[in-house]
This record gives structure tokens, sequence and C-alpha cells, in this order.
């Protein structure tokens, strides 16, 4: 590498350090209520709180739980032990780490693109890891994302450089790939769809056995880098992985007549229909579009459809089109670029097998369409590098050298200006307005209460009132209420005074369909009051002359 271009690659790696610590170094309340911290980051805060408090592995510190991704978690407590009772700087810590370890993963996507294809593909691919708005999002958000993100790059290239590189790989490779591994999926459980995609690549390249026998070494010792937390989550919960994705599926499915106001809640009644699933994986497939390969293109296509006046779903539709298009092309470049490259590029059919995995999973069995682009930032990760090898075909169809520079150093400036401009406007126009609700608390209730919220998370942290998860992503026993349809009696044996969320949500799951009973529910404030929109609270009020259920599921948990 010549000093001109290593000192470019440096340049860049330093400029998308800076450009997240940018978002990083603000007021946190500002970083909660603009972004680019999710409401979900508090529930990995506050429980590794909890933990380095001697409370245990509980949101509420009544409920025990294991609903978060625990490596990212086992990793804050050490923080909050050395910090103490501080509640910022554990947060700021976890935020600049996470940036460091994003940009050692756009390093790591540098080399990996370096090995497959030309140098200028790979400052091309760099300059869309350090600068695209997606990416820079959700390193900096407060969740475990950039960790396993890591974890996984660094486990696809010690396979592909190191494991597979071996005409024999030995007990060290198969060890530190284990152990790669292992850590990959103790950071994110989804990164099991990984370990299965690594198994089929080396089922296919190799039919003999005693490559079978090394590989399943890999995954044993995979196995028991999890196991311990797997079994202790049994103990303590009852479930081997976290609860929250069972709840995430039930409630994106409860969600569903709000979000799809042509279903009803009968729709459901023998799982999830044909035009839920459909629509699902309609979301995820747009969500491909805000790939920093692809933004560009599909913002500027929703700006012009707009601006035509067309219905939102036609336009909607149109930008679909636009963005399938985008893709196929996309991969056909990427796959001429292997068939006219001298450079070695077979093999990487598996990462596709990952792809597909990935997005059958969360748009046909976790539903998680709230959450896409974090979930699918493994895919944001391999689409940088498919656009790469698109990157090198079409600069290479340039016979003159100079031309070829100079097209090459027009299409990396014009990314390297928009994408962070786009990242920009992005991460500066969140709405999060949780802390106008911890305000409220403070100022209208009395300093005993107990308060249920589902989404719960800032105010959990921030509030010093007893916090309740109601919408069951760390708290198994509201979990269980809501399937149930108890959670008006799982309110009522937990002593909660008030509860508090968008109004659509505290009518879906308290307020529709449920007799009057031993509780009713007071409307004291809207969300003019509370400062967030459509958002109300209630004061649970209960008949002195009637007796509170017990809910077993509380007497269970309850220490």
């Amino acid at each position: 590498m010549s000093f001109l271009r290593r000192y470019l690659v440096l340049l860049l790696v330093g400029l998308g350090l800076a450009f997240r610590l940018l978002f990083v170094g603000h007021d946190l309340r500002d970083l909660v209520t603009r972004g680019p911290i999710y409401d979900d980051s508090f529930y990995s805060f506050t429980i590794a709180r909890n933990i380095a408090a001697g409370f245990g592995s509980t949101f509420d510190r009544v409920e025990a739980t294991n609903g978060y991704q625990p490596l990212y978690v086992l990793l804050l407590v050490p923080i909050y032990w050395v910090t103490g009772n501080h509640p910022n700087t554990p947060i700021y810590v976890a935020l600049v780490a996470s940036a460091i370890l994003n940009v050692l993963t756009g390093w790591i996507l540098y080399r990996l693109v370096r090995r497959y294809a030309s140098q200028a593909a790979a400052l091309f691919g760099l300059v869309l890891w350090s600068f695209g708005a997606a990416i820079v999002r959700q390193a900096v958000n407060g969740l475990e994302t950039a960790l396993a993100m890591f974890l996984l790059a660094a486990t696809l290239e010690y396979y592909l450089v190191v494991y597979r590189a071996r005409p024999t790989p030995g007990r060290r490779e198969v060890g530190t790939l284990g152990l790669l591994l292992g850590l990959a999926i103790f950071a994110r459980i989804d990164a099991g769809l990984f370990a299965v995609a690594l198994a089929a690549d080396v089922a296919w390249r190799d039919r003999r056995r005693a490559a079978w026998v090394r590989f399943a070494a890999v995954l044993a010792i995979a196995a028991a880098v999890i196991a311990p937390w797997c079994i202790a989550s049994r103990v303590t919960v009852g479930a081997f992985l976290p609860e929250s994705g069972s709840a995430t599926r039930f409630l994106s499915t409860a969600y569903a007549p709000h979000d799809y106001p042509s279903l009803q809640r009968a729709d459901f009644a023998d799982g999830p229909p044909g035009s839920f699933l459909l629509s699902n994986l309609g979301r995820s497939f747009l969500q491909l579009g805000t790939s920093p390969v692809m933004q560009m293109f599909t913002r500027a296509s929703e700006r012009i459809l707009n601006s035509s006046r067309l219905d939102p779903d036609a336009a909607l539709t149109g930008v679909g089109g636009m963005l399938l298009l985008g893709l196929a092309a996309l991969l056909y470049a990427a796959h001429r670029q292997r068939l006219t490259s001298g450079r070695e590029r077979s093999g990487l059919g598996f990462l596709y097998l990952y792809a597909i995995l990935l997005l059958a999973a969360y748009s046909f069995v976790v539903f998680g369409q709230i959450f896409y682009s974090r979930y699918y930032y493994p895919l944001f990760f391999l689409s940088i590098i498919v656009g790469a090898f698109a990157y090198d075909l079409l600069i290479g169809l340039v016979s003159s050298p100079r031309a070829r520079n100079a097209l090459a150093a027009t299409i990396a400036i014009v990314y390297a200006i928009g994408l962070p401009y786009m990242a920009w406007h992005r991460l500066q126009n969140g709405n999060y307005r949780f802390l106008h609700v911890v305000d409220w608390i403070a100022a209208h209730t009395p300093s005993d209460a107990t308060i249920g919220v589902f989404n719960s998370g800032a105010i959990g942290y921030f509030s010093d009132r007893r916090v309740v998860n109601l919408d069951g992503k760390v708290n198994p026993a509201a979990f269980a209420a809501l399937r149930s349809g108890t959670l008006r009696d799982y309110v009522a044996a937990r002593g909660i005074d008030y509860v508090i969320d968008h109004e659509w949500i505290v009518q879906h799951f308290l307020l529709d369909d449920v007799a009057e009973g031993s509780t009713r529910f007071e409307r004291i404030a809207a969300d003019r009051t509370l400062g967030v929109r459509d958002w109300v609270a209630y004061r649970v009020v209960r008949n002195a002359n009637a007796t509170t259920p017990g809910h077993p599921i509380v007497s269970r948990l309850r220490p």
C-alpha cells in the first residue's frame, strides 16, 4: 500500500470516528430526545446498573428477566461498578466504546474488500461505512449493535482468511473460530443464523467427514461460550433464549390492527395471515434501501415520486420497484465483476444464504418491523461489500487510466459529501420525548408510586419512582399476562398506581373488551400535559370493598 493510500485509509477511519463522536458529544437529555439512543437501550443500561448494585438480572428490581443481549449487558456491569451511582457516565463510556468498535469494523470491511477487489473499491467501501446514515445511526444507538457487528465481522474475516485458507485447520484455528463465533452469538443471539451459513459452506466445500468433525468442534466451542448464560437464564426465568424475542413477535401481531387497519384481531386467531407476512417481507425489502449503497438513489426516487402528488401507497410501491431494479443491477454487477476479475472471489455464496436466513427470521418469525434497521445491520455490512464489487466493475469499464481514476474519485467524493449530510439530517430529527414523561411523573405522582409503562426504558432509567415494564420485553410476568389476557389483574396484583403510554396501546390491552371488575382506570393527563404525542396517563383506582386478585406469576417471581 502506497503512503498516500495508507494516509487515505487512516484519514477515513479517523473521520469516521470523529463523525460518530460528534453525535455522542451532547447533553444526555438531548441524546435521548433527538437520538441516536433508543428507548430500548435503557433496558440494557438499567439491567446492568441493577446487576452492579446487587439486585440481579432485573429491570424493576422485582421481576427477574433475560430480555437482553447478554454480552453487552455483562460488559456494562463493570462500568457501573467503577462509576458508582452516576447515571450518565456509563452511557457515554458505552457510546464511545461502540463508536470505536464500529470504526474497527470498518477497518475489517476494508481489508475484506481489498482481499477480493481493488484498492479503490476497498476505499469506496470504507467511505460508505464511515458516513452512511444507517451505519452511523446504529453505531451509537446505546445497544449491542456495534459490538455484535464487530464480532461478526471478525469471525467472518478469520473464517475466510485463516480457517478456510488452511488445507487442514488445526486445533488453534478450530479453537479461535469457535471462540469468535461463540462471542458473536453471545453478543447477539441471531448470529446463530451466521453459524448455520458457515456450516453450510463447510459442508458444501469439503465433503470429507474430517472437515465436518472439525467444524462440529467449532460449534461445540461456540456452544460452550454461551451455555453458562443459557443455563442460568433457564433456571432464572424458565427460558434459554431472551424473552424479548417472543415478546416482540407477540407485540407485532397485537399491534398489527393498529398498523394495518384492514386487519382485525380475529385474523390472527389461526396464526399470522398471509397479507401480514407479505407486508413484513415488503418492509424488510424496503429497509435494504437505507443501505449506504442505495440510499442516495432511493431517497432521490422517493422525493421525485412524492413531488408528483401520487398516493402514498403508490409512491411507496414506486420506490420499492426502483429499489428492486437497483438491487438486481447491484447483484448482477457484483456477479459480473467476479467473473471478469482475475481475483479469486468464489465461495462467498454462504453470505447470501445468511442474508436470506436473516430476512426470513425477521419477516416470518420474530416480526420485528419496528426495529428492522438494527436487526438488519449485518445486511448493510454485506451490501457494502457487494456495492464495492459493483463499483469495481463500473470503473473497470473505462479503458483510459486517467478517466478511470477520475470516475473512481468522483463517485467516492459524491458519496463522501452526500452521505454525511443525510446522516446528520437523520440523526438530528429524532423525536423521543420520554424524558418529558419523567418530568411529569416527578411533579404529579407520590414518591412511593409504582408506574406501569409499556415503552418503559428511558422512563425506568431516569425516574426515581418504581417503573414496571408492561410490554413483556424485560418482564416475563407481564408477558405471560399479556398472552393470557390478564394484564388488568397483573396491574392490580403488582400494586401499580399509574399506567402511562400511547393511548391506543393502553386502550388495546387494558380497556378494550374488559369488564370493570375491582379496578378501573381514571384518565388524568393527555399528550399536551405529558409532552409526548398521543400519550396518556391513567390513575389506577381500586374498589375499597374488593379483594385484589393475586397473580400466580407475580408470586412466583417475587424475591
